[in-house]
């Protein structure tokens, strides 16, 4: 191989290979990104929760996320039970014979599980905040109420039609 010829290679393969570690490092950037913006356990809005911590002294906000985090592995179990639930219904969805009371029974399931993971993480929320001291109570209320955490459901307008 000639000279100019070898050249050319390495200069291709160079380009190549830098193109390569930065597709790789451009995909495990993204990746941490979505990790971090997963759902604990796939309900609930722990995005703005997380928001609504940093109104929170440091100590506070890693006991807050600790908390939480305990919560949320101890959940793994009712999070598969729902996800398995809601796949279940899926699949009798797509049945030729629809099994009414089946599918009712999956989408149940499903419910019963969400709910009760909603309920022990917000009661793993309400352990951690009365454990913190009024001031930072106040602070993470606003940043709640801010964020949206603790916004209600808009009320039925007046005059609408409710179907």
């Amino acid at each position: 191989m000639s000279e100019r010829a070898l050249r050319i290679v390495l200069i291709v393969s160079l380009v190549l290979n830098v193109f390569v570690i930065g597709g790789l490092v451009g995909a495990a950037v993204m990746w941490k990104r979505v990790e971090a913006q997963r759902p604990l356990v796939g309900i609930g809005r722990p995005a703005r929760l997380r928001e609504a911590a940093q109104a929170l002294s440091p100590p506070n906000r890693r006991m807050l996320r600790q908390t939480v985090r305990a919560a949320a592995q101890s959940l793994r179990p009712q999070a598969e039970q729902a996800r398995a639930a809601r796949r279940e219904a899926g699949r009798l969805l797509v049945q030729p014979k629809f099994d009414r009371a089946a599918f009712e029974a999956a989408l149940a399931r499903a419910r019963t599980a969400d709910v009760t993971i909603r309920t022990r993480l917000e009661t793993a929320v309400v352990d951690a905040a009365a454990k913190l001291p009024v001031e930072e109570r106040v602070a993470l209320a606003d940043a709640m109420d801010r964020s949206g955490a603790m916004r209600r459901p808009r009320e039925p307008r007046q005059g609408c039609d409710q179907r």
